[in-house]
């Protein structure tokens, strides 16, 4: 077990090299100079179509599909909102400096525009199953697109262990922090994972947007309004800790805390690679989710992509990132899995039940669309009846994961996802030319409705 273990470490280490950090800035950075900087230029017509528009009435959905685009995005979002948007930003402070945030924040912005390709690539690409819902993700755009089944079929077979991975871990976090807050064992907390997460999954698709419509902006509101709390009792030293995080990001040594050697090189190595861990851009499954949207058009779907990556990486993560610097806790020296419930106790000890609950509804929201992930892959490989059984061995799975110790799942987890992300950016590569054309051609055709909103944002 331990060879085992050590062989997965080492190919976990060579997968999410530098290069692979490099690749994932290049490519983003490669579509955002091929739609001309979309995700800054078009930002107040991006807010409207994704933010404003879905509650207006009147603004039925038009088009095809099975989720409205709002659930889609709430459904996406439950896949990329985690624990790494808590622990992970931590983790990066912790080894990077506060420069990290910095590259975290370009990351970011880059990525938009990545997971911005990769979802309306989903969405022309996308099928209608055989029971009427629709389905895509990049194992049908390799497979249609570019004329390489085989490739998708392995595609489809990695992100099923990959989702079955990630449940693991999910449910296992789900299990600790349940143990730590209220001490409940394990097995009673993975009985009620079971039930829940069975009572969701058994309703599909459809239930599943249902629930995080509703879900995720409260999960997302909870944890916001919480870190709000801690930096506006902090307030004083937010000032000095945006001035850290620019400053730190281009000096050789940023000393925090009496702390030195945080280099610019470890800056944008953890920040860069915090950023796009926590967005999934380039990941490949912001297209799974998004394929099920009703829209009219695969560009118009894909701005939530951008609005997705704001949430989570610009807002989500910094917040985390403000709440850690402001409050002072990194002088503790405290591991960074408890850098942020330390930074919340400090306002009153009950505030780190905001923290646990917030993993605990993150990991959640999580693991319902791993089981999504799954079920599209396996409706690739086989059909939507045998793909319907997958619910069952997917449960089986939660018990384990909140049993076990997951430290190989973790490296294998690592392997296999970096194996995703090089596929899926090579078929997006060679698929952009029709990004451009899909975009030229949606903002053309709409271009005075797009006028009239950007000209009525300048306004006010």
């Amino acid at each position: 077990m331990i060879a085992l273990e050590n062989f997965f470490k080492n190919l976990a280490d060579l997968v999410w090299g530098n290069w692979l950090i490099v690749t994932l800035i290049g490519v983003g950075a490669y579509f955002t100079f091929i739609t001309k900087f979309l995700q800054i230029r078009k930002l107040p017509y991006i807010f409207h179509e994704t933010l404003i528009k879905p509650f207006k009435k009147g603004n039925e959905n038009v088009g095809e599909g099975t989720l409205t685009p709002f659930q889609a995005l709430c459904t996406a979002l439950g896949s990329c909102v985690g624990n790494g948007n808590i622990v992970g930003v931590a983790t990066a402070i912790v080894g990077g400096g506060p420069g990290a945030i910095f590259w975290m924040w370009l990351a970011g912005i880059l990525g938009m525009a990545t997971k911005y390709a990769e979802i309306l690539l989903g969405m022309h690409y996308r099928e209608k199953a055989e029971d009427g819902t629709y389905v895509g993700g990049p194992m049908y755009y390799i497979s249609k697109g570019l004329k390489l089944p085989w490739l998708a079929t392995i595609y489809s077979i990695l992100l099923i262990l990959q989702n079955s991975g990630g449940t693991l871990i999910q449910s296992n976090a789900v299990a600790v922090v349940v143990k730590d807050l209220f001490g409940i064992t394990p097995i009673i907390t993975a009985l009620m994972l079971i039930f829940f997460v069975g009572l969701i999954i058994v309703g599909g698709i459809k239930r599943l947007g249902q629930v995080t419509e509703k879900l995720v902006p409260f999960m997302a509101g909870f944890y916001i309004l919480g870190g709000f709390i801690i930096i506006f009792a902090n307030i004083k030293n937010f000032p000095v800790v945006i001035g850290l995080i620019f400053k730190s990001a281009f000096t050789m040594k940023a000393g925090v805390a009496g702390a030195v050697g945080y280099s610019i090189r470890k800056a944008m190595r953890f920040g860069v690679a915090r950023g796009l861990y926590s967005n999934e851009a380039g990941e490949g499954s912001a297209p799974v989710l998004h394929a099920s949207a009703i829209t009219d058009h695969p560009v118009r779907q894909a701005l939530f992509g951008v609005t997705e990556v704001l949430i989570d990486t610009v807002f989500l993560c910094s917040i985390t990132a403000f709440v850690v610097l402001v409050s002072g806790v990194l002088e503790t020296g405290a591991s960074p899995a408890m850098l942020v419930s330390i930074a919340f106790g400090q306002v009153h000890p009950l505030f780190r039940y905001i923290v646990g609950i917030s993993m605990i509804l993150f990991a959640f929201s999580s693991i319902l669309a791993q089981w999504y992930f799954g079920n599209v892959a396996l409706t690739y490989v086989y059909d939507v009846k045998k793909a319907a059984y997958f619910k069952y061995p997917f449960l089986c799975l939660i018990i384990v994961g909140s049993l076990s110790s997951l430290h190989l799942v973790w490296y294998i987890q690592d392997s296999i996802l970096g194996l995703l992300i090089v596929t899926n950016l090579i078929a997006i590569m060679l698929l952009s030319p029709q990004v451009v054309q899909f975009t030229k051609e949606f903002f053309n055709s709409d271009n005075g409705y797009i006028k009239k909103i950007e000209e009525m944002s300048i306004k006010k």
